[in-house]
């Protein structure tokens, strides 16, 4: 074998052996975020679950819109602790964006009082009742229009861009 045959040879097993590795760090990867994606899908499911057995009032697995109101009704109370009777986009910062304030802002002051607060997450439920049924299960408030309903009852994390 000529030297620059051994040069060829020796590269090519060379980069046979980076790709190699790289396939394995690769697998790997996706084996760590298979993993994290089903953690996550576990601890969303949780809340879900958490959320409608607080708030199922009749225990039959699923959630009215009165049963939403009266949980929103109890948001708007715990994050108003000045009992301003308003709340600001910095108090709902996290909740909702900024998009979703300004509609909600019916009366354009800049806040939006315990009504316009309902109105929001009425309209929420609506967009989450896919089969318009007039109640949510856990299917519904898994999907991202459920999801979006359940953030006015998050934990504050920050604004929501």
């Amino acid at each position: 074998m000529k030297a620059s045959q051994a040069m060829t040879h020796s590269g090519a097993l060379l980069k046979f052996q980076v790709g190699q590795a790289v396939l394995r760090t690769l697998t790997f990867l996706m084996v760590v975020g298979a993993i994290s994606a089903s953690d996550q899908v576990q601890a969303q499911r949780s809340k879900i679950d958490a959320f409608l057995q607080q708030w199922d009032a009749d225990h039959d697995g699923i959630l009215s819109l009165d049963e939403i109101k009266k949980a929103a009704s109890a948001r708007f109370e715990e994050l108003d602790r000045k009992h301003r009777g308003t709340l600001t986009r910095n108090q709902l910062a996290g909740m909702v964006s900024f998009q979703q304030f300004r509609r909600a802002d019916s009366h354009k002051s800049g806040t939006v009082d315990e009504s316009e607060f309902l109105s929001l997450a009425e309209k929420l439920f609506q967009d989450a009742d896919k089969d318009h049924d007039g109640t949510l299960d856990g299917k519904e408030l898994g999907r991202s229009a459920g999801r979006a309903l359940l953030g006015l009852f998050a934990i504050r994390q920050g604004p929501v861009i």
